[in-house]
């Protein structure tokens, strides 16, 4: 019996052959075998994935940041080892560059950012916090540390034996701060680690607490120290806080090892002497020693840092409206910190905003929200989901989705709030196509272009894309693979203010690194435009593989596989396959299966849009008609239909659509005429 079967719909993209089997869920009705360099659309079909044209020789690239500071005027950031280049995607020129302290290809590889308007910070563990900046009408950049106005302390601080006696207590105003000296050593008194006394002349500090147990150079409970051990103030404490009289001091510098010079922030109940261990000195929480902050967001005009090295579960809010402010206290509006814990890894490798802000941790999922305003006081922290994320593979935001790689770099998931469960749950995205990231190195970044297509485009560990068609008011998670014919080191999109947002790549043709932007329009990889006249192609199209011509007139769109001179411009560019791999037809009536029996395509009819040329099982699509119009080679819109022959088990039964000329084409159904016998 003969029966038309309609593939209209590839919502479900590239299935794992573990589900080429699945012919009870409706993933195997929506979805291929093998999208190799197609883009399932949401309309149904797939189409040729855009081409992509040359911008620039970047040599020494590594990464790709977007800055955007509004869609209209949107800036690509181009990082390499101790560089910083300004990329403006409009004049396609480089605008401005520096020096950048990220001297490695790992620090370059390790760097945060949050960035709000004109402002951006980066954070990476081994370097102080720095802030880029521009103008609002972008004719000035700068790249520099940022200057705390008040430091992040620890959170934990120490309160030194030693009385301390202020100068001062009003606000705003530059006092001293006196240490008296330490005292002497009696055997009455009980000392914990750190201490420090006078004994026989000499400063000892305490190695473990003890009692009764006098300082000598073979005690092993003490330790004789000198210089700056032996001070009760060091050039490291500068900027710190001190605690002291109900009032907090910053300071600003340091006179001699027992007086320091500091700013009143908090005012003091008075100028007495503090006793001994009733006031605290909170070191820097940023420092060489202690480790800088790995990662960095913005919320609600508080800047959150978190993960330093002393500290890799703590997070810094910065007081309301002002990023340089982290004097923390009590009042709404003023700066403080919060710790993330949970019985698995709890180091946080990302921060993000998802109705709070998300503390994505090697092995949980924390938020950090509140009832109301997010103040001091109402801060609370909750572990929702425990998945982990992967390091280095910074998050993505996708609608009302966070998009993150889960710990292991192999599976995609999609953080979001459920109402149901009345908090945030991941589900992964990957599970209808694991295989792709598994195959090819896991996931190394991740961008989304929203327009015209809805994707997400993510970087592979063996230098291939994956891409997902993601529209989940559609149904629509369809997963794609991409080979560009090279290596795909970053790649960013850019939204615009009209039309379809930008895309860039950096990639290494033949040890080249190019920036090359991808396009609708380009209709093969790192296109060159030849002007009219030229007679030669340029030097740099000798890293291309088998490069064509390909060029677009009244007449139509046409291609040359030499580099033939034409009265017109066009492009040079790197051809490449458009394969798309149907899945067997199924017949099944659950539990019976039909998979083994005998079936045969007759004919495969293919509806086509905008397109010239292609192959269904190695049939040319004929689609060109003998009328006034056979010299032209205009894109057709319309059905084909290819005649097929040939008997098979329906399980293997292929169903193969190609295209490999830098020609447009695009796919919206296939019907095929299929005959089924039981033997």
């Amino acid at each position: 019996m003969k029966q038309w079967i309609l593939k209209n719909n590839l919502s479900s993209g590239e299935l794992s052959p573990l589900l080429w089997t699945r012919t009870d869920v409706q993933q195997y009705a929506n979805g291929a075998k093998k999208l190799l360099n197609a883009l399932p659309l949401v309309e149904g079909g797939a189409k040729k994935r855009p081409g992509t044209r040359f911008r620039g020789l970047f040599t020494g690239a590594l990464r790709l940041i977007p800055f955007i500071a509004n869609s209209e005027s949107p800036y690509l950031l181009i990082l390499g080892i101790g560089t910083l280049k300004v990329y403006n995607p409009r004049t396609k020129s480089i605008v401005w560059e520096t020096e950048t302290p990220y001297n490695t290809a790992q620090k370059v590889r390790e760097i945060q950012f949050a960035h709000t308007r004109y402002r951006m910070y980066f954070v990476q563990g081994d370097v102080p916090v720095h802030r880029f900046i521009t103008s609002a009408n972008f004719d000035t950049w700068q790249f520099t540390p940022f200057v705390f106005s008040v430091q992040p302390n620890d959170e934990i601080g120490t309160s030194p034996n030693v009385a301390l006696t202020p100068s001062g207590t009003d606000v705003g105003k530059v006092i001293n701060l006196t240490a008296a000296a330490f005292p002497a050593w009696t055997s009455a008194e009980s000392y914990i680690i750190g201490e420090r006394v006078i004994y026989s002349g000499q400063t000892w500090r305490a190695v473990v607490d003890n009692t009764n147990s006098a300082p000598t150079v073979s005690n092993p409970d003490w330790e004789s120290v000198t210089a700056g051990d032996a001070s009760v103030f060091t050039s490291e404490h500068v900027g710190a806080v001190v605690a002291i009289n109900s009032g907090q001091v910053k300071i600003t510098s340091i006179t001699s090892p027992a007086v320091a010079v500091g700013e009143v922030l908090v005012k003091l109940s008075s100028t007495v002497q503090a006793i001994a261990k009733s006031w605290t000195l909170n070191s820097l929480a940023f420092s060489a020693a202690t480790g800088y902050p790995r990662s960095v967001v913005f919320f609600k005009q508080r800047l959150v840092f978190a993960n330093t090295k002393n500290s890799p579960n703590q997070m810094w809010f910065s007081s309301i409206g002002n990023d340089g402010d982290f004097l923390e206290s009590t009042d709404d509006a003023d700066a403080f910190s919060i710790a993330s814990s949970s019985a698995q890894s709890d180091n946080i490798l990302h921060l993000a905003q998802r109705g709070g802000v998300v503390a994505f941790t090697g092995g949980s999922e924390f938020l950090i929200s509140s009832t109301g305003a997010l103040t001091p006081a109402s801060a609370q922290i909750d572990q929702h989901t425990s998945y982990g994320v992967q390091k280095d593979v910074r998050p993505c935001m996708v609608g009302s989705e966070m998009l993150f790689v889960q710990r292991g770099g192999e599976r995609l998931r999609a953080l979001s709030y459920r109402f149901e469960v009345d908090g945030l749950v991941s589900p992964e995205l990957s599970a209808v196509a694991p295989h792709i990231a598994e195959q090819h190195g896991g996931i190394k970044e991740i961008t989304y272009q929203q327009t015209p297509n809805s994707v997400v485009w993510m970087v592979l560990g063996d230098g291939k894309m994956a891409s997902i068609t993601l529209n989940r008011d559609q149904e629509m998670n369809a997963w794609a693979m991409h080979d560009f014919g090279c290596n795909v080191i970053s790649v960013c999109a850019l939204p615009t203010a009209t039309g379809a947002d930008l895309c860039f790549m950096l990639t290494d043709r033949n040890g080249s690194l190019f920036l090359e932007e991808m396009l609708e329009d380009a209709r093969s990889d790192c296109e060159f435009e030849i002007f009219a006249g030229t007679t030669t192609p340029p030097a740099l199209a000798s890293k291309l593989i088998n490069p064509m011509s390909s060029w677009s007139n009244f007449d139509g769109c046409f291609y040359s596989e030499d580099f033939a001179p034409i009265e017109a411009n066009y492009f040079y560019g790197q051809p490449f396959e458009t394969s798309i791999e149907l899945l067997p037809p199924d017949f099944s009536d659950a539990p019976a299966t039909m998979m083994f029996h005998k079936a045969t395509v007759h004919s495969a009819v293919v509806w086509l849009k905008d397109s010239i040329g292609g192959f269904v099982n190695d049939y040319e699509l004929q689609h060109k008609r003998n009328d006034q119009n056979a010299f032209q080679n205009k894109p057709f819109t319309g059905y084909v239909e290819e005649t097929l022959s040939g008997w098979h088990p329906l399980h293997q039964l292929d169903l193969k659509i190609t295209h490999n000329k830098p020609l447009p084409f695009h796919v919206q159904s296939v019907s095929m005429l299929v005959s089924i016998n039981e033997r």
